[in-house]
């Protein structure tokens, strides 16, 4: 719940952040929006870099906001030499602090996934490997093992497409046997029975459930160290500014999902990371509830292009030739709708989706256009106008109000560093002549 942008030149970066956070809990799905939040936070004294927050606002319980100055205040006088080695850093920094990864809240929620998954999968197991005798003993064990681990099989192979995450190159199962050993333990003894017990009270045999443990281990430690584990309170952060050995300004987003053995699970494609260039001068970047700032910029809302879409399907399929009624004399219905059958939707459809991706990038290059000579408090003014739109929009329709409050703004440049134009926390100090303090900067 928030919106936060970033437009980008050759002269700088200007960047607005809205005050709405979501605070997410991590034992059941409720969710808290407060419009008070600090989303921007500099994260560097040596070099010109800061971070945006979107999603949830914090990392294990513990506030980005703390974590950032935590991370300048230990590491903040590390000269990176680009935005993104400084991001790795940041990471790494948190990952190195246990003070930020509470390893029992963790066991909690592998104890608690690994139940999860164990439920899913035996859902999605076929009824015939499923039946039981009198005993309630699994009439066919080995079917219903075969089956379990066909099922895991498939969900790793889905998920390791979208690759490892960056702190899990080296992560083996090895290590994941050894954080999570007490927990299986635990798991097993609960769920299973032994083959000699008169009263079974539980639904699978010690014996079947040892040989599920590894195919187990593997798929939850796939889970957590592949990208695409976005959990239901992941976090995106995005960072920006200049590395000491870049002349242009850069900007990289990234989504954290969790920590866990001392690791954090965050990723970053490589289209997430945007460096003005000679060939690229300008980039204009929105996150989080962007659909007002995208609608603006390509000129069409996505809902309306959707709507279009739908109701050209509705209207050639042969329930839609119903608009067509009539009771004029002279027309031929069956030829008219043998006609209106020989019409191809499929193409129809992808010919205007591909109409509506020309047009988008046309309205897009315009404003990029635009930018290429804007100076940074212009781009500012901006960024700060989208964001109000936004949250505007929010106030007009029947949507969560997920954005508003006042909108922090401020400008990167090369030579001036990172410069506030607009912060909430400021003060009025009555003993500096009328000036405004910087509180919590």
């Amino acid at each position: 719940m928030t919106a936060v942008i970033g437009i980008l030149n050759k002269k700088g970066v200007a960047l607005a952040a809205d005050s709405a956070i979501t605070w997410s809990s991590q034992d059941s799905d409720e969710e808290k929006v407060t419009k008070n939040g600090n989303k921007m936070i500099r994260l560097s004294n040596a070099v010109p870099i800061c971070v945006m927050t979107t999603g949830n606002a914090d990392f294990m319980q513990t506030p980005w906001e703390i974590i950032a100055r935590y991370y300048r205040e230990h590491r903040g006088d590390i000269k990176h030499e680009t935005v993104e080695a400084c991001m790795h850093d940041f990471f790494r920094f948190i990952a190195d602090h246990s003070l930020f990864i509470d390893h029992e809240r963790v066991r909690h929620n592998i104890r608690k996934r690994l139940n999860n998954l164990f439920n899913y999968v035996d859902r999605e197991i076929d009824e015939k490997y499923k039946q039981r005798n009198k005993e309630d003993v699994l009439k066919a064990p080995r079917g219903y093992q075969k089956a379990f681990e066909s099922i895991l099989k498939d969900l790793c192979k889905n998920w390791l497409k979208h690759g490892i995450s960056c702190q899990f190159h080296d992560y083996t199962l090895q290590d994941f046997q050894k954080y999570t050993k007490e927990i299986f333990d635990e798991y097993i003894q609960e769920q299973s029975y032994e083959e000699d017990d008169f009263i079974k009270l539980s639904p699978y045999s010690r014996t079947l459930l040892m040989v599920l443990r590894q195919p187990l281990e593997e798929t939850l430690m796939t889970w957590y160290s592949t990208r695409q584990s976005k959990a239901r309170s992941h976090s995106e952060l995005v960072f920006s500014g200049y590395g000491e050995k870049q002349d242009y300004p850069s900007l990289v987003s990234t989504v954290v999902c969790e920590g866990v053995d001392s690791r954090v699970n965050y990723h970053t494609l490589p289209e997430d990371v945007i460096c003005i260039s000679d060939k690229h001068p300008v980039a204009i970047c929105s996150f989080a509830q962007d659909d007002i700032i995208r609608s603006i910029l390509h000129g069409i809302h996505k809902d309306f292009s959707n709507a279009i879409v739908n109701t050209i399907y509705r209207l050639f399929s042969p329930s839609g030739f119903a608009i067509f009624d009539t009771t004029d004399d002279g027309i031929d219905y069956i030829t008219l709708f043998d006609k209106l059958g020989e019409v191809k939707t499929d193409d129809m459809i992808n010919n205007f989706k591909k109409d509506v991706i020309r047009y988008i990038r046309s309205n897009r290059r315009k404003w990029e256009k635009a930018l290429e000579d804007y100076d940074l408090q212009s781009m500012a003014a901006l960024a700060e106008s989208l964001i109000d739109l936004t949250g505007f929009h929010r106030i007009l329709t029947f949507q969560q109000e997920g954005v508003g409050g006042p909108v922090d703004v401020a400008v990167i440049s090369k030579n001036d560093g990172f410069t506030w134009l607009n912060r909430k926390s400021w003060y009025h100090h009555k003993d500096v002549g009328g000036r405004y303090g910087k509180l919590g900067v």
